[in-house]
């Protein structure tokens, strides 16, 4: 059923309207006019025009009242839009939120860029040479640290860290989201590039890392940035699309 154009109807029934009255201000003067003649033919024209007025203030008041009842539906309607744009905000929001908990958005703003690296080329022949390679622990302290000064998203040589990320290492090779990366490993963290450097610098993890650094020559290096991008994460069929099209 189509939705009737209130605007309209209201114009049209303020015209009858205003036509109404001017017709009962003709009938009015025509009155005072015909006092002049005979008294039978006054009282004639009385009755006439008495009949008249009373159908015109009628009529008046009819179209008053659709006036009013279309101005109600005017109203009505706006609020409708009005609450409508409100609940449809409140969705964009929704998704914008489970998105940002999902992983799934690109996220664009300052933070910090830390690179670290295996110092293999230090190592002698002596000693132990898992020293001198990055492990697991050592990626999990620096992204766990990140996180708890505050970065609103994170990645691994370009490779979203999720709330069920596992970071996993067999030797020198990385494993995340299925995907496996080689050193140097480069964390991209948004956030507030002050509480984000704090926040490795008092980490208890990342100090005895920092401690195998000046031991062992491993590469550790914090760059705070005014614009970095974390792009939202995509399974594996997602990313052979993308790079299909590409192509």
């Amino acid at each position: 059923m189509a939705t009737p154009d209130a605007t309209d109807g209201g114009g049209r029934t303020r015209l009858a309207f205003a036509g109404s009255l001017a017709l009962l201000a003709f009938i009015l003067v025509v009155s005072a006019q015909t006092d002049a003649g005979g008294e039978g033919e006054r009282m004639g024209r009385r009755v006439e025009l008495v009949e008249l007025i009373a159908a015109e203030q009628r009529r008046a008041a009819e179209l008053e009242a659709q006036v009013e009842e279309l101005s109600a539906q005017i109203a009505e309607q706006e609020a409708d839009v009005a609450v409508g744009a409100l609940e449809l905000e409140r969705l964009k929001d929704s998704v914008d939120e489970l998105g940002m908990a999902a992983g799934a958005v690109d996220v664009i703003g300052p933070g910090v860029l830390v690179r670290l690296d295996d110092a293999i080329g230090e190592w002698d022949g002596t000693g132990d040479p898992n020293d001198y390679i990055i492990h697991e622990q050592d990626l999990q302290g620096v992204a766990n640290a990140l996180f708890a000064g505050g970065a609103e998203a994170m990645a691994i040589n370009g490779e979203r860290v999720l709330a069920t990320s596992a970071i996993r290492c067999v030797g020198t090779t990385l494993r995340l989201n299925g995907r496996f990366f080689t050193p140097p490993f480069e964390v991209t963290a948004i956030g507030h590039p002050a509480d984000l450097t704090a926040a490795l610098d008092d980490d208890a993890a990342v100090r005895g890392f920092a401690d195998a650094v000046d031991e062992f020559g491993l590469g550790f290096e914090v760059e705070a940035e005014a614009r970095l991008v974390v792009h939202g994460h995509r399974p594996a069929a997602g990313r052979e699309a993308a790079m299909g099209e590409a192509r």
